[in-house]
């Protein structure tokens, strides 16, 4: 009979060591979710809405003074300017961070005068590319956070 109380004692401290760990446990995770580092929030994506209708209009102004000489009104391109939409754009974009795309058109573009546009007009006209290309808008511009630019990788349309 000794022996079933001290077995009986020790399931019954067993159990209560097991409720103590266990409200221990769900409150770290409370604290955790509400306060838990950032790096634990996914990098917006392309399709989260990086830019927005305004920001794209203006950048089409800009692609239309700017860019159309090489890259033509629809930008499908030509023999020596790539196209900037569609499968084309994809087949030299995907898997690429939007931030390298910005640096490449930041250096090069406009060809006969390269970097001479304001860096608010080269994501303007990122922005109209991103449009064009049906990456949906947002409610925040784009701006020239090369961090957070070179975390946002060029991807079609995740499946729904």
């Amino acid at each position: 009979a000794a022996r079933m109380m001290n077995h009986q004692g020790n399931l019954l401290a067993l159990f209560s060591v097991s409720r103590i760990s266990f409200a221990v446990l769900a409150a770290a995770f409370t604290l955790l979710n509400i306060y838990g580092p950032s790096y634990a929030q996914p990098a917006p994506g392309l399709w989260d809405g990086l830019y927005t209708e305004e920001q794209a209009s203006r950048g089409q102004t800009v692609y239309r003074a700017s860019c159309t000489s090489c890259h033509s009104e629809d930008l499908r391109g030509n023999s020596n300017a790539p196209s900037l939409i569609g499968m084309s754009f994809m087949f030299l974009w995907e898997t690429r961070p939007l931030g390298t795309l910005f640096e490449k058109i930041q250096a090069e573009m406009p060809t006969e005068n390269p970097g001479s546009l304001s860096e608010q007009s080269y994501l303007d006209v990122l922005s109209y590319i991103m449009q064009v290309n049906s990456f949906p808008a947002g409610i925040a511009e784009l701006v020239a956070d090369m961090d957070k630019l070179n975390q946002v990788v060029i991807t079609p349309k995740p499946a729904q």
